[in-house]
Protein backbone atom coordinates (compact mmCIF):
# COMPACT_ATOMS: atom_id res chain seq x y z
CA UNK A 1 0.00 0.00 0.00
CA UNK A 2 2.92 2.35 0.61
CA UNK A 3 4.66 1.83 -2.75
CA UNK A 4 4.44 3.82 -5.95
CA UNK A 5 2.02 2.31 -8.46
CA UNK A 6 4.78 1.58 -10.95
CA UNK A 7 6.62 -0.47 -8.34
CA UNK A 8 3.95 -3.16 -8.36
CA UNK A 9 2.58 -2.85 -11.91
CA UNK A 10 3.42 -5.94 -13.94
CA UNK A 11 3.42 -4.48 -17.44
CA UNK A 12 4.15 -7.87 -19.00
CA UNK A 13 1.06 -9.36 -17.39
CA UNK A 14 -1.76 -6.81 -17.23
CA UNK A 15 -4.31 -9.56 -16.58
CA UNK A 16 -2.51 -10.60 -13.38
CA UNK A 17 -2.27 -6.96 -12.35
CA UNK A 18 -5.98 -6.53 -12.96
CA UNK A 19 -6.73 -9.49 -10.70
CA UNK A 20 -4.44 -8.07 -8.00
CA UNK A 21 -6.24 -4.72 -8.17
CA UNK A 22 -9.61 -6.44 -8.00
CA UNK A 23 -8.61 -8.43 -4.93
CA UNK A 24 -7.23 -5.39 -3.15
CA UNK A 25 -10.30 -3.23 -3.88
CA UNK A 26 -12.97 -5.85 -3.17
CA UNK A 27 -11.33 -7.09 0.05
CA UNK A 28 -10.92 -3.48 1.24
CA UNK A 29 -14.63 -2.87 0.65
CA UNK A 30 -15.55 -6.17 2.32
CA UNK A 31 -13.58 -5.29 5.44
CA UNK A 32 -14.93 -1.74 5.74
CA UNK A 33 -18.44 -2.36 4.42
CA UNK A 34 -18.33 0.42 1.83
CA UNK A 35 -15.91 2.87 0.27
CA UNK A 36 -15.74 5.53 -2.47
CA UNK A 37 -14.06 5.83 -5.90
CA UNK A 38 -11.60 8.41 -4.57
CA UNK A 39 -10.55 6.11 -1.73
CA UNK A 40 -9.98 3.27 -4.18
CA UNK A 41 -7.84 5.66 -6.20
CA UNK A 42 -5.66 6.18 -3.10
CA UNK A 43 -5.63 2.45 -2.40
CA UNK A 44 -4.65 1.38 -5.91
CA UNK A 45 -2.35 4.39 -6.44
CA UNK A 46 -3.29 4.81 -10.07
CA UNK A 47 -6.48 5.35 -12.07
CA UNK A 48 -8.77 4.06 -9.32
CA UNK A 49 -11.68 6.18 -10.53
CA UNK A 50 -11.75 4.40 -13.87
CA UNK A 51 -11.19 1.07 -12.11
CA UNK A 52 -14.24 1.71 -9.92
CA UNK A 53 -16.37 2.59 -12.96
CA UNK A 54 -15.25 -0.62 -14.63
CA UNK A 55 -16.03 -2.66 -11.49
CA UNK A 56 -19.54 -1.22 -11.44
CA UNK A 57 -20.10 -1.98 -15.13
CA UNK A 58 -18.83 -5.54 -14.67
CA UNK A 59 -21.16 -6.13 -11.73
CA UNK A 60 -18.55 -6.43 -8.96
CA UNK A 61 -19.63 -3.26 -7.15
CA UNK A 62 -22.65 -1.02 -6.82
CA UNK A 63 -22.49 2.78 -6.73
CA UNK A 64 -25.13 4.63 -4.70
CA UNK A 65 -25.53 8.34 -4.05
CA UNK A 66 -26.01 9.02 -0.34
CA UNK A 67 -26.01 12.03 1.94
CA UNK A 68 -23.70 12.18 4.93
CA UNK A 69 -22.19 15.57 5.82
CA UNK A 70 -22.24 16.10 2.07
CA UNK A 71 -23.45 14.18 -0.97
CA UNK A 72 -21.17 11.22 -1.62
CA UNK A 73 -21.16 8.27 -4.03
CA UNK A 74 -20.69 5.11 -1.99
CA UNK A 75 -19.37 1.84 -3.41
CA UNK A 76 -20.58 -1.48 -2.00
CA UNK A 77 -20.17 -5.09 -3.08
CA UNK A 78 -22.80 -6.77 -5.22
CA UNK A 79 -23.83 -10.39 -4.72
CA UNK A 80 -21.27 -11.26 -7.40
CA UNK A 81 -18.51 -9.29 -5.69
CA UNK A 82 -19.36 -10.69 -2.26
CA UNK A 83 -19.29 -14.27 -3.56
CA UNK A 84 -15.88 -13.65 -5.16
CA UNK A 85 -14.43 -12.40 -1.86
CA UNK A 86 -16.00 -15.09 0.31
CA UNK A 87 -14.62 -17.85 -1.91
CA UNK A 88 -11.11 -16.52 -1.23
CA UNK A 89 -11.41 -15.53 2.46
CA UNK A 90 -10.21 -17.43 5.51
CA UNK A 91 -12.46 -15.36 7.79
CA UNK A 92 -16.08 -14.66 6.85
CA UNK A 93 -17.71 -11.40 7.91
CA UNK A 94 -21.37 -10.52 8.09
CA UNK A 95 -21.85 -8.23 5.11
CA UNK A 96 -25.04 -6.18 5.49
CA UNK A 97 -24.32 -3.61 2.80
CA UNK A 98 -25.70 -5.59 -0.16
CA UNK A 99 -28.60 -3.20 0.30
CA UNK A 100 -26.75 0.14 0.49
CA UNK A 101 -29.83 1.87 1.86
CA UNK A 102 -29.36 -0.06 5.09
CA UNK A 103 -26.21 1.97 5.77
CA UNK A 104 -26.90 4.56 8.44
CA UNK A 105 -26.14 8.07 7.09
CA UNK A 106 -24.78 8.93 10.53
CA UNK A 107 -21.94 6.41 10.14
CA UNK A 108 -20.91 7.20 6.55
CA UNK A 109 -18.62 10.19 7.11
CA UNK A 110 -17.14 8.61 10.24
CA UNK A 111 -16.32 5.35 8.42
CA UNK A 112 -14.87 7.09 5.35
CA UNK A 113 -12.68 9.30 7.54
CA UNK A 114 -11.29 6.20 9.31
CA UNK A 115 -10.49 4.75 5.87
CA UNK A 116 -8.70 7.92 4.78
CA UNK A 117 -6.66 8.02 7.98
CA UNK A 118 -5.65 4.38 7.55
CA UNK A 119 -4.61 4.87 3.93
CA UNK A 120 -2.55 7.96 4.74
CA UNK A 121 -0.86 6.19 7.69
CA UNK A 122 0.03 3.26 5.42
CA UNK A 123 1.33 5.55 2.67
CA UNK A 124 3.58 7.30 5.23
CA UNK A 125 4.93 3.93 6.35
CA UNK A 126 3.63 4.37 9.90
CA UNK A 127 1.70 1.08 9.89
CA UNK A 128 2.21 -2.29 8.24
CA UNK A 129 -1.35 -3.64 8.64
CA UNK A 130 -4.71 -2.93 10.23
CA UNK A 131 -7.97 -4.50 11.38
CA UNK A 132 -11.36 -2.87 10.97
CA UNK A 133 -14.04 -2.87 13.63
CA UNK A 134 -15.96 -5.73 12.01
CA UNK A 135 -12.85 -7.88 11.67
CA UNK A 136 -11.96 -7.26 15.34
CA UNK A 137 -15.47 -8.32 16.37
CA UNK A 138 -14.86 -11.82 14.99
CA UNK A 139 -11.83 -12.17 17.28
CA UNK A 140 -13.42 -10.85 20.49
CA UNK A 141 -16.04 -11.96 22.98
CA UNK A 142 -19.57 -11.09 21.90
CA UNK A 143 -20.58 -7.61 23.00
CA UNK A 144 -17.01 -6.30 23.32
CA UNK A 145 -16.83 -2.66 22.27
CA UNK A 146 -14.37 -2.26 19.42
CA UNK A 147 -12.33 0.77 18.34
CA UNK A 148 -12.94 2.09 14.83
CA UNK A 149 -9.75 0.47 13.56
CA UNK A 150 -6.53 -0.97 14.99
CA UNK A 151 -3.20 -0.13 13.38
CA UNK A 152 -0.23 -2.49 13.67
CA UNK A 153 3.22 -0.93 13.40
CA UNK A 154 6.38 -2.58 12.11
CA UNK A 155 7.63 -2.61 15.71
CA UNK A 156 4.66 -4.74 16.76
CA UNK A 157 2.71 -2.01 18.50
CA UNK A 158 -1.10 -2.25 18.48
CA UNK A 159 -2.70 1.18 18.22
CA UNK A 160 -6.47 1.42 18.74
CA UNK A 161 -7.87 4.37 16.78
CA UNK A 162 -11.08 6.18 17.69
CA UNK A 163 -12.46 8.86 15.37
CA UNK A 164 -14.57 11.26 17.43
CA UNK A 165 -16.66 13.70 15.39
CA UNK A 166 -19.38 14.39 17.98
CA UNK A 167 -18.92 14.75 21.73
CA UNK A 168 -20.01 12.10 24.20
CA UNK A 169 -21.66 13.23 27.43
CA UNK A 170 -22.55 11.85 30.85
CA UNK A 171 -22.58 8.04 31.01
CA UNK A 172 -21.49 7.62 27.37
CA UNK A 173 -18.31 9.60 28.06
CA UNK A 174 -17.71 7.81 31.37
CA UNK A 175 -18.11 4.42 29.68
CA UNK A 176 -15.80 5.47 26.84
CA UNK A 177 -13.04 6.49 29.25
CA UNK A 178 -13.55 3.36 31.36
CA UNK A 179 -13.46 0.99 28.37
CA UNK A 180 -10.33 2.67 27.05
CA UNK A 181 -8.53 2.28 30.38
CA UNK A 182 -9.67 -1.37 30.62
CA UNK A 183 -8.40 -2.13 27.09
CA UNK A 184 -4.98 -0.72 28.04
CA UNK A 185 -4.78 -2.58 31.36
CA UNK A 186 -3.38 -6.02 32.05
CA UNK A 187 -5.86 -8.79 32.86
CA UNK A 188 -6.36 -10.10 36.39
CA UNK A 189 -3.97 -12.98 35.68
CA UNK A 190 -1.40 -10.74 34.02
CA UNK A 191 -2.71 -11.16 30.49
CA UNK A 192 -1.38 -8.71 27.94
CA UNK A 193 -3.61 -5.65 27.42
CA UNK A 194 -5.79 -5.70 24.31
CA UNK A 195 -3.98 -2.65 22.92
CA UNK A 196 -0.71 -0.80 23.53
CA UNK A 197 -1.94 2.71 22.81
CA UNK A 198 -5.06 4.67 21.89
CA UNK A 199 -5.15 7.48 19.35
CA UNK A 200 -8.27 9.64 19.67
CA UNK A 201 -8.59 11.66 16.47
CA UNK A 202 -11.03 14.52 16.00
CA UNK A 203 -11.77 17.49 13.76
CA UNK A 204 -12.93 19.50 16.80
CA UNK A 205 -10.52 21.31 19.10
CA UNK A 206 -13.26 21.52 21.74
CA UNK A 207 -13.76 17.73 21.72
CA UNK A 208 -10.00 17.18 22.02
CA UNK A 209 -9.85 19.54 25.00
CA UNK A 210 -12.88 18.03 26.73
CA UNK A 211 -11.71 14.43 26.29
CA UNK A 212 -8.24 15.38 27.44
CA UNK A 213 -9.72 16.66 30.69
CA UNK A 214 -11.74 13.44 31.12
CA UNK A 215 -8.56 11.34 30.69
CA UNK A 216 -6.38 13.51 32.92
CA UNK A 217 -4.62 11.39 35.59
CA UNK A 218 -6.32 11.67 38.98
CA UNK A 219 -9.66 12.75 37.53
CA UNK A 220 -12.67 11.06 39.15
CA UNK A 221 -14.42 8.63 36.81
CA UNK A 222 -17.98 7.46 37.43
CA UNK A 223 -18.63 3.74 36.97
CA UNK A 224 -22.22 2.89 36.12
CA UNK A 225 -24.30 -0.27 36.31
CA UNK A 226 -27.67 -1.20 34.86
CA UNK A 227 -30.56 -2.00 37.18
CA UNK A 228 -33.02 -4.85 36.65
CA UNK A 229 -35.45 -2.26 35.28
CA UNK A 230 -33.00 -1.21 32.58
CA UNK A 231 -32.09 2.12 34.17
CA UNK A 232 -28.54 3.26 34.89
CA UNK A 233 -27.35 3.96 38.40
CA UNK A 234 -24.00 5.12 39.74
CA UNK A 235 -21.98 2.18 41.10
CA UNK A 236 -18.77 3.81 42.37
CA UNK A 237 -15.98 6.24 41.57
CA UNK A 238 -12.44 5.47 40.47
CA UNK A 239 -9.49 7.66 39.53
CA UNK A 240 -7.92 7.83 36.09
CA UNK A 241 -4.50 6.17 36.62
CA UNK A 242 -1.24 8.08 36.21
CA UNK A 243 0.02 5.95 33.30
CA UNK A 244 -2.86 6.95 31.03
CA UNK A 245 -1.10 10.08 29.76
CA UNK A 246 1.60 7.81 28.28
CA UNK A 247 -0.84 5.63 26.38
CA UNK A 248 -3.68 7.89 25.22
CA UNK A 249 -3.06 10.64 22.68
CA UNK A 250 -5.33 13.22 21.07
CA UNK A 251 -4.66 14.59 17.61
CA UNK A 252 -6.45 17.04 15.38
CA UNK A 253 -7.29 15.83 11.88
CA UNK A 254 -8.59 17.42 8.69
CA UNK A 255 -11.73 16.42 6.81
CA UNK A 256 -9.59 14.70 4.18
CA UNK A 257 -8.07 12.38 6.81
CA UNK A 258 -4.72 14.05 7.42
CA UNK A 259 -3.26 14.39 10.91
CA UNK A 260 -2.58 18.03 11.74
CA UNK A 261 -0.84 17.77 15.13
CA UNK A 262 1.77 15.50 16.62
CA UNK A 263 1.21 13.05 19.45
CA UNK A 264 3.38 14.87 21.99
CA UNK A 265 1.31 18.05 21.67
CA UNK A 266 -1.94 16.32 22.51
CA UNK A 267 -1.40 13.97 25.43
CA UNK A 268 -3.49 14.50 28.59
CA UNK A 269 -1.32 16.02 31.28
CA UNK A 270 -1.66 15.68 35.03
CA UNK A 271 -0.32 19.22 35.35
CA UNK A 272 -2.40 21.00 32.73
CA UNK A 273 -5.67 19.73 31.33
CA UNK A 274 -5.51 22.24 28.49
CA UNK A 275 -2.63 20.24 26.98
CA UNK A 276 -5.28 17.95 25.52
CA UNK A 277 -6.44 20.71 23.20
CA UNK A 278 -3.91 19.48 20.65
CA UNK A 279 -2.81 22.88 19.40
CA UNK A 280 -1.21 23.10 15.98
Amino acid sequence: MGCNAHEFMDEDNPRAQGEANKKKALVWTYNWGFTTPSLLQLLLQHAGMSWANGAVKQGWMRKTGMTARERVRVLTLTEKGLAWVEQRSDQLLKYSELDPHRISPVTIWHNLLAQKLTLHAARRGEIKSFMTERVLATKSAQGTKQPDVVWFTREGERIAVEVELTAKWDRRLDDFVGRTIAALSEGEDGQRPRFDRFEILTTSRAIARRYGEAFRPGTSLRVWRDTTKGAATLSHLIEVPDWVHQKVSFRMISDDGRILTGTDDAKPSSADGDAAAAAD
